[in-house]
């Protein structure tokens, strides 16, 4: 009787608590299945080789309209943001994709010496080559815990070194371009992901 009194109280407060707070109703947000769908379209992965070693594992994700509008959905539902909220950060998104274009990378090079993407003094060369004109890219580390990043970047790893590169070309002008490259070069090896539109 003990047993059942105990498993009684134990299931009410289970289904207390497991009602979580969500979103406004009148927020009308992509499925969580939606949102990796739209990552695992808009991603690309290269891997390089020197022999039977892996010299580069890249992982990079173009954040045009369809991945900015989905990651704002998906922070509204991770961080539960209120209507107001969710509007400034849509309108800050589409004010971001009319000045620059930018892609997140996640990188892995077995030397740590030479996971140093972000530094001036770099060994690497970054450029993205949009319909035959090349642009350099200004990269960052991106400072958010690994958990963080996976719940936008799922494809992320702990063994892998999260980037943001920024172009000085705006989303909206080369999103529907035929050919956008992106290449991370040097003396390790040279890894090049193609977004063009399938």
């Amino acid at each position: 009787m003990k047993f059942l009194v105990s498993l009684f109280i134990f299931t009410l407060m289970a289904s207390c608590s497991s009602k979580s707070i969500a979103p406004s109703p009148t927020m009308k947000l992509i499925s969580e299945s939606d949102y990796q769908q739209t990552i695992k379209k808009n991603a690309r992965q290269e891997q390089v080789y020197s022999g039977l070693y892996n010299a580069i594992d890249m992982t990079g994700m173009i954040i045009n309209s369809e991945v900015s509008e989905a990651q704002v959905d998906q922070m509204a539902r991770v961080y539960i943001w209120d209507e107001n909220k969710y509007t400034q950060e849509k309108v800050k998104s589409e004010d971001k994709l009319r000045k620059e274009s930018e892609f997140f990378v996640s990188f892995f090079t077995p030397e740590r010496k030479h996971d140093d993407l972000h530094k001036n003094k770099t060994l690497w060369k970054i450029f993205l080559d949009v319909d035959g004109k090349r642009f350099e890219g200004k990269v960052s580390k991106v400072k958010l815990l690994t958990e963080e990043i996976q719940s936008l970047y799922p494809f992320h790893n702990r063994f892998s070194t999260p980037y943001s590169i920024v172009f000085p070309v705006a989303m909206k002008q080369i999103e529907q371009s035929a050919s956008i490259k992106l290449t991370i070069t040097g003396p390790v090896g040279s890894s090049t992901v193609d977004f063009a539109r399938k």
